[in-house]
């Protein structure tokens, strides 16, 4: 038993540190909604803390319900220059290149047909085992479609947009639009 707990100890803090080096720390999105589609356009914020390069498979997960995924870009911000994806079923996989001690900004947008519950995949967020140090969203809506409730209770409205601005953000659910049909 002492065998077993001084091994916990010394191989889940290295694992710890190791899941440390490669972080997801953060997102900004702009959602926008009509009568037809549901755009998803996000810059989101990967933290390489090594000293060395860092190569990672990033898996983006798209809502269960979209068959109708139209994936416009996936763009490196930082090193300017297309990446390169696969498109799964419900997500695309890309590879994602970090520098030692860089920050690696990444620009995903699509779209999807709009329904009466549009969804953004937010609890996958939990997989990387910290909080999303800083998180923005807003959400702009035209006068096709009526916004019946979110998940996320947001922050301010004006001009049909809906704010939200988020610290240490360690979402529990996914993000959600209901609108009528």
């Amino acid at each position: 038993m002492n065998r077993l707990a001084l091994i916990l100890l010394l191989v889940v803090p290295i694992n710890i540190f190791a899941q440390r080096e490669f972080e997801f720390i953060g997102e900004s999105i702009d959602f926008a909604i009509n009568s037809e589609r549901f755009e998803i356009n996000g810059i989101y914020y990967f933290l390489n803390n090594s000293e060395q390069e860092i190569r990672r498979t990033i898996l983006f997960p798209f809502a269960r319900n979209t068959d109708s995924v139209v994936v416009k870009r996936i763009y490196n911000l930082t090193y300017l220059r297309n990446i390169d994806y696969q498109q799964l079923e419900n997500a695309v996989a890309f590879s994602l290149i970090a520098q030692p001690k860089d920050t690696v900004k990444v620009n995903i947008a699509y779209s999807q047909n709009s329904v009466r519950e549009n969804i953004y995949i937010l609890e996958t967020t939990q997989m990387w085992g910290q909080a999303l140090k800083k998180a923005e969203y807003s959400l702009t809506f035209d006068t096709s479609v009526q916004i019946d409730s979110l998940s996320l209770k947001p922050d301010s409205l004006s001009n049909n947009v809906y704010y939200w601005k988020r610290e240490d953000f360690y979402p529990n659910e996914n993000f959600k639009v209901w609108i009528s049909p």
